[in-house]
């Protein structure tokens, strides 16, 4: 299969040194949380932006401090503070207190993935889905020489929400190549592969490579089987590609990460990708983090994506070796709502005889 590009970052901004944030743990920060209780939306979200997690932020805990603090500036706030976890280890405490499955098991359960990759995702039925994203960004190029700017961390930049479809195996985006081009020039980074590229390249160099147990986890659907892999750079299929001054910059870096699934069926519920690059693009760091959950599809329940956050910080310099290259952040927060069936209707009729009025080709 041809190696997909996961990840594609263009530079669009700049910052001075990096802004400090508070460091907390998980119950460090509810804590905070409920002390700032009934105090404005925009106090909440605007204390929220000073901390930094030292451990990951769960959908669950998600879930629940959105339920408690519904402002749109905290739910915003809140969600850039998780998605900037979602490389991290959970916290200790969230963690199921059980011993780790045998070798054997172990075992079973990767072949069960490897069934799962091979047998399940190809016959997904054609569908369409929303995919909507938020891009978060730090000071742009256009304030390094304007004396009265302050650096300013990550913060919303721009929204899009526009439609996949998921037709043969394959997805595509329902818009037109130049609005699309258009599209991720303006928000600066861009994903794609969610719907199976991702776990066919990554499963593909995981499992030909290190893999290894690590842990068991907790989700919605119950208990999950937490690997992690690592893809040495000789053997990588992992495209990342980045723009440096004028030129488009594709490389195949080593990586590693985790992937988490159902130890009974195999199917994956979240995977990561942590790019690994060397000299003289050390100081590129690009991840992505997509998490995968039951899908009403046409009656049926399908695993597909939920959400995903992609993750990049850049030198700005043409010459990213440099010794102090200044750096760039970007962030983004995607969404995968609204799936229906994608579908055509056809109906032959006798020769002379008009078709009635059509019903819409695409419907759920």
């Amino acid at each position: 299969m041809r190696p997909f590009a996961l990840l594609a970052l263009l530079l669009l901004g700049i910052h001075p040194p990096a802004f400090a944030l508070q460091q907390v743990t998980v119950a460090q920060f509810e804590q905070l949380l409920s002390e700032n209780h009934g105090k404005s939306d925009a106090k909440i979200a605007h204390q929220i932006a000073d901390f930094e997690l030292i451990e990951r932020a769960s959908a669950v805990r998600l879930a629940r401090w959105e339920s408690n603090f519904p402002g749109p500036r905290t739910h915003e706030a809140l969600t850039l503070l998780a998605d900037a976890s979602s490389f991290l280890d959970l916290p200790a405490a969230d963690l199921p207190d059980q011993a780790p499955p045998d070798q054997q098991a172990q075992t079973d359960m990767l072949l069960c993935t490897i069934h799962y990759a091979v047998k399940t995702i190809p016959v997904l039925p054609d569908f369409m889905a929303t995919r909507s994203t938020t891009h978060f960004e730090d000071t742009p190029l256009r304030q390094l020489f304007d004396e009265d700017t302050v650096y300013r961390p990550l913060h919303a930049t721009g929204r899009s929400s526009v439609p996949v479809i998921y037709r043969d195996g394959h997805e595509v985006e329902d818009v037109p190549a130049a609005k699309a081009r258009k599209r991720d020039t303006d928000i600066g980074l861009t994903t794609s592969g969610e719907f199976g590229p991702i776990l066919s390249v990554v499963l593909g160099d995981a499992f030909r490579n290190q893999m290894a147990w690590s842990h068991w986890e907790q989700n919605s659907a119950g208990r999950t089987a937490v690997f992690r892999y690592q893809v040495p750079l000789e053997h990588s299929h992992y495209l990342v590609r980045f723009h440096r001054s004028a030129n488009l910059v594709q490389t195949y870096p080593a990586y590693h990460g985790e992937i988490v699934i159902d130890p009974s069926t195999g199917a994956v519920f979240r995977i990561t990708v942590v790019a690994d690059l060397a000299p003289p693009f050390a100081m590129v760091r690009s991840a992505i983090a997509v998490d995968y959950g039951p899908v009403v599809i046409a009656e049926r329940t399908y695993i597909c994506p939920l959400k995903g956050v992609a993750i990049s910080r850049m030198p700005l310099s043409a010459r990213p070796h440099t010794l102090s290259p200044v750096l760039k952040t970007s962030l983004n927060d995607v969404a995968f709502t609204q799936y229906h069936r994608f579908r055509a209707n056809a109906r032959i009729l006798p020769s002379g005889q008009e078709a009635p009025d059509a019903p819409p080709t695409n419907h759920p």
